[in-house]
């Protein structure tokens, strides 16, 4: 049906409250409510008795007529109209705006900042599901006001809720909207008030698993289900029912299994029982939702689902809950097409007529892409693909929004299965009457474009525009301030003997200091981008040169819709040709599995690797006209970590890397743009960066014998003697050349000699180091170098490599896992190789995984012999390689290592 999984629409529905404590919903109870009332007018638990008696549906009546007599007989307790809020919204959204309102502009006349900030939450959270957005933002802006005049730490943790919240529900800028909860999380754990830290839990999943942050998303709701069951909350119980059958959706998407639909259709029936016994009419509405979409088409299924999904848009019009109707409304349109298209038609029409009408982005871009599914179904396919076309247009509008380069690589990922989905049809249409072939082509690649490296290729294309974005002084000097922070930290961190508990509180100062110093990293650079055409592309291609472009997706999706499959195109001067390849659930086991075999080091991966080259490759190198000698890769998912020299065609046959020259490209945009920056001399110098010596701070007490390890690791690693050899030997090699080396060895291989480098002079960086990558949280992968003074920790990190501001260099890490780290779909590996990417560099040589001392030395000083000799980086690898595999070394000490970028 081309849904797109269980992205969560909102996150501001959770009611703010006073800090509940325990109480029984039964007549007694209200009775004793009343009771405390009397006694003490002016507290707020008094009144929020109420509230905890209304829970449940039953008393619910008998609770707000009791608390409404007593607002009558005393008008000037706002904090009993705020508590009617509160129960009008659990049964009738509609009403509750009036009394907050009234509430909030009491509690402003009696200089009540806490009621003035609840009852302005709460007033926020109820115009934004109206649709209400202009107001809803003025209440934010007021309630932030409140809250930091007030001095009183609880209510800037409710403002900075309140503010993420707004971001999220609109779709605005995740990035920071994470920030500024993980600041909040900072302020209530581990000492602040149950209501408080299920006021944060919520959004807080919710936000990290909009960006794709599935394993952090799941531990926040675990943590908020066990708050919810200990507090006996049924609302929040309901919250997070739902929150775990969504999140289940999005992770089976990624990676579907045998009876997972059962399984999600289980999960989805338990929030919607949840939502009911919660009285909880926006949870319900989502609910229904979610069992519609998991139903099938049998005629029973059929039937049960237009009847849930009648129910949900019943209850959002009664409700005036604009968004879910909005939902609910597309999500009929989409099974409804199948049967009756005109109804399927009038359905998705006002679905984004509304979303239109309350100008929410994210609204916007899933009704576009509803609209589109319904085309795929009822109009001619030419047409279809239009409407899909259209539907990345919102999606790209909705990237835009999002204020950093990381959020909005994040949140784009999550869309990356449209751009499968059209060029996947675009192609299958090709092969029909519905397309020309040759249009078909073109058009799939240009969605192939729209879809890869995009933060990348923006901010090469910004940093060499005339406009560069100024960084106001004292925004400056704040985050230099900042940075030492971290660095001091981060030492801190490398210390062996640091305690448990030590470790635990530098890591929270840590991940604080991080999130300030993103708040103060300049806004992501904007540029206008061209992206490289297929006819362009063929052009500039040189007559030995192939361009091997592979789209990943997948075959059909949860409900058995198509998704445009998996391709591979072949892009030559001569002509483009496409071809089907596995889809992605079945080529990540295979991947792993080649990759699983090349470690046992004894010639076992050579089957695997020639059944992953007869799905990949066989069909598209048969057809290549013969003077192609290169082959210009463009991975896609699962294949960033597949070693395409190890592939064979035969097992036993010669590896790939024997017959042509490798070299992986994030985009042909992005050669494109390499290509066409003006050649620099050949005279320059050699960097060379070898077994860094962290005077002490290294503890290892035997020699390293991989190049390896993780972050809080990296106390324990050890010496590298042999990347000594290699340093000299790389030095040797490029004596007699153009480009002559500096050789830094142990502490003189330090992080500040690094930073201080002129780098308009350095055409080559070889950095024989220990790296440590850092999947969970990519920033913190780091090349391990000697510190070099004071201010610097030694861990040179992706933040501080995209400044060093490289020109058209060659990268050479000799350490591990340099091209690895954390994936995102269409954006790529999260590596420190990207990230030397966009410092400037304009090809990286990296290997995927941990290489072995000695054997790292043995192949870069092939490599640097064949480099030094004039060829080019591809062609110096794919010989020392081929060496290396006559020579009998088995394909783990050779098959990882990579040339990425214009080699």
């Amino acid at each position: 049906m081309g849904r797109r999984g269980g992205f969560t629409l909102a996150v501001g529905l959770a009611l703010c409250v006073p800090e509940p404590a325990a109480a029984s919903a039964e007549p007694s109870g209200l009775a004793r409510c009343e009771e405390s009332f009397v006694a003490h007018p002016e507290d707020s638990d008094a009144a929020m008795c109420f509230f905890r008696s209304a829970q449940g549906l039953e008393g619910r009546d008998e609770a707000r007529r009791r608390l409404q007599g007593l607002i009558a007989r005393h008008p000037d307790r706002p904090w009993l109209t705020l508590v009617l809020g509160h129960m009008e919204l659990l049964s009738e959204p509609a009403l509750a705006e009036a009394s907050y309102r009234r509430a909030a502009l009491a509690f402003r006349d009696l200089g009540d900042a806490e009621g003035e900030v609840l009852a302005g939450i709460n007033l926020r959270s109820v115009l934004g599901m109206r649709g209400q957005t202009e107001e809803a933002h003025q209440w934010v802006l007021r309630v932030g006001e409140v809250a930091r005049a007030s001095g009183d730490p609880r209510l800037e943790v409710r403002a900075l809720i309140l503010e993420a919240a707004e971001l999220s529900d609109l779709g605005q800028d995740l990035g920071r909207a994470y920030r500024l909860l993980k600041r909040a999380e900072a302020l209530t754990f581990p000492d602040g008030t149950d209501g408080m830290k299920k006021q944060l839990l919520s959004p807080l999943a919710t936000v990290s698993m909009n960006l794709g942050r599935f394993d952090e998303a799941l531990d926040l709701y675990a943590r908020l289900a066990e708050l919810a069951e200990r507090t006996k909350d049924a609302g929040t119980e309901a919250r997070v029912r739902f929150a775990l059958a969504n999140l289940a959706w999005r992770r089976r998407e990624e990676r579907p299994e045998p009876g997972g639909r059962q399984e999600l259709m289980r999960l989805a029936r338990e929030a919607l029982a949840a939502s009911q016994r919660a009285g909880s009419k926006a949870f319900e509405t989502m609910s229904l939702r979610l069992v519609a979409e998991l139903l099938g088409d049998e005629p029973g299924e059929r039937s049960e689902a237009e009847d849930a999904l009648g129910r949900c848009i019943d209850i959002a019009r009664e409700k005036d809950l604009p968004e879910r109707r909005i939902s609910c409304l597309w999500t009929r349109a989409e099974r409804r097409a199948a049967v009756d298209a005109a109804a399927a038609w009038r359905d998705v029409d006002e679905a984004l007529a509304l979303a239109a009408e309350h100008d929410n982005p994210l609204y916007l871009a899933s009704a576009w892409r509803a609209r589109s599914t319904v085309a795929f179904r009822t109009r001619p396919l030419p047409e279809a693909l239009s409407e899909a076309e259209r539907a990345l247009d919102a999606v790209e509008v909705l990237r835009q929004l999002q204020r950093d380069a990381t959020s909005q690589a994040e949140l784009f990922s999550g869309w990356a299965s449209d751009y499968h989905r059209l060029a996947g049809r675009t192609l299958e249409a090709g092969e029909t009457s519905a397309m020309p072939p040759r249009e078909a082509l073109e058009r799939a690649f240009a969605v192939s474009e729209r879809l890869r490296a995009r933060t990348l290729f923006e901010a090469l294309v910004a940093s060499r525009s005339l406009v560069t974005q100024a960084e106001a002084p004292e925004q400056r000097k704040a985050r230099d301030g900042v940075l030492r922070s971290l660095s001091v930290t981060q030492r801190r961190l490398l210390e062996p003997a640091l305690s448990t508990s030590e470790r635990t509180t530098l890591l929270g100062a840590l991940q604080e200091l991080e999130r300030r110093e993103r708040e103060l990293r300049p806004a992501a650079r904007r540029a206008e981008l061209s992206f490289a055409s297929l006819a362009a592309t063929e052009q500039r291609l040189g007559e030995e040169e192939a361009l091997l472009v592979f789209l990943v997706g997948a075959d059909h999706d949860l409900q058995g819709a198509r998704s445009g499959c998996a391709w591979v195109l072949a892009v030559t001067r001569e002509g483009t040709h496409a071809y089907r390849i596995p889809e992605r659930a079945r080529l990540r086991p295979s991947v792993a599995l080649l990759s699983g075999l090349i470690e046992r080091r004894d010639g076992s991966e050579a089957g695997a690797a020639a059944a992953l080259y007869a799905q990949l490759l066989a069909p598209a190198l048969r057809d290549l006209p013969p003077k192609v000698s290169r082959l210009l890769l463009v991975p896609d998912g699962p294949l960033h970590d597949l070693p395409f020299a190890a592939l064979r065609e035969h097992a036993d046959g010669p590896p790939l890397m024997a017959r042509y020259e490798l070299a992986r490209v994030p985009s042909a945009s992005l050669l494109h743009y390499w290509r066409e920056q003006p050649a620099r001399p050949p005279e320059g110098e050699a960097l060379v960066l070898a077994d860094p010596d962290r005077g002490g701070t290294l503890q290892g007490t035997q020699v390293a014998s991989a190049r390896g390890g993780v972050f809080l690791e990296t106390a324990n690693l050890g010496a590298l003697p042999e990347a000594r050899r290699e340093g000299r030997t790389v030095s040797e090699a490029l004596e007699d050349t153009a480009v002559k080396p500096r050789l830094l060895m142990g502490a003189e291989a330090s992080e500040q000699a690094l930073k201080a480098s002129r780098w308009d002079a350095v055409r080559i960086l070889h950095v024989a180091a220990h790296a440590v990558v850092d999947v969970e949280s990519p920033e913190r992968s780091a090349l391990v170098l000697a510190p070099g003074s004071a201010g610097e920790d030694g861990l040179l990190q992706p933040r501080e490599i995209t400044e060093l501001r490289l020109r058209d260099t060659l990268v050479v890490l000799s350490s591990c896992r340099g091209a690895s780290g954390a994936l995102l779909a269409g954006e790529g590996v999260l590596s420190l190789a990207r990230a030397f990417f966009e410092s400037g560099a304009r090809a990286v040589v990296a290997s995927l995984w941990p290489m072995r001392d000695a054997e790292a030395a043995e192949l870069l000083e092939r490599y640097y012999r064949h480099l030094a000799e004039g060829q080019s980086a591809a062609s110096a690898l794919r010989e020392a390689q081929r060496e290396a595999w006559e020579d009998g070394e088995p394909a783990a000490m050779w098959a990882g290592l990579g040339v990425m970028g214009d080699a």
